[in-house]
């Protein structure tokens, strides 16, 4: 589809619009006009009522009364990865309430950034001692993001450099569409295969190629997997033996 392989060559670009880039995915998936459009101009007003261009100014501004907050009685709702209903809601889980905060940050001048970790995700910024977990609206230390992870993984697991990385725009889009395949995973199959057909095209990580060749194979859908395939190894004799199950 001519809009998804523009979608992933936008993607490729230098410099990508973490807010665009959220946008547009939900703008592909929802089949909206003017999510774009729309909810740059909702980040926009946002940026607008900050009135303290500091870490502190910006957590007061976004998570105050009336503010944006965490979705913890339907986190895997399809609303929460599409950050145009997140910006019209309110509520959100992490990763897009972290684009929002992001996304303010730099309309004001703070530079924050995107930290992951498997299961979570925060705001880093530019004291590598502070962050911001948008779910909680709050500030944290080290520690505090040390006892966030072991709260996921268990009191003996312990944060490792290699677990907490700075997230791309392309690698933010896929972790919002690993979200949205979970909600549908047991769901419509028709939303299912539409964000297949997507991720065929904007895949970024091997492991992402990886788990969609393997979803694509289990869901009979073979021209997918083996474009998935092809992509990383043309030569790959699995993506010929998966096209012959086509005929």
């Amino acid at each position: 589809m001519r809009d998804d392989e523009d979608f992933a060559r936008w993607l490729k670009e230098d410099n990508t619009s973490l807010g665009e880039g959220l946008l547009r995915l939900s703008e592909l998936l929802q089949s909206k006009a003017h999510v774009v459009d729309s909810g740059v101009a909702a980040l926009d007003d946002l940026a607008a009522s900050v009135t303290d261009a500091s870490v502190d100014g910006i957590v007061a501004a976004l998570f105050g009364a009336d503010g944006l907050r965490a979705d913890v009685e339907n986190y895997h709702a399809e609303e929460n990865s599409f950050l145009d209903r997140v910006l019209e809601r309110r509520l959100g889980m992490p990763i897009t309430l972290s684009a929002v905060v992001i996304e303010v940050g730099s309309r004001i001048g703070l530079p924050l950034s995107m930290v992951g970790m498997p299961g979570h995700v925060v705001v880093g910024t530019s004291d590598p001692d502070l962050f911001i977990d948008a779910f909680g609206g709050v500030i944290i230390d080290s520690n505090g993001l040390a006892d966030r992870y072991r709260s996921i993984f268990g009191d003996r697991t312990v944060p490792t450099p290699h677990a907490m990385q700075r997230l791309d725009t392309l690698a933010a889009v896929n972790r919002v569409a690993n979200n949205l395949m979970r909600t549908w995973s047991h769901g419509r199959s028709d939303k299912f295969d539409r964000l297949l057909e997507l991720r065929t095209n904007i895949a970024g990580s091997p492991a992402d190629r990886a788990l969609l060749v393997e979803v694509a194979t289990a869901r009979g859908q073979f021209d997918l997997a083996a474009r998935l395939l092809e992509h990383v190894n043309p030569d790959d004799p699995q993506a010929a033996a998966l096209r012959a199950k086509l005929n």
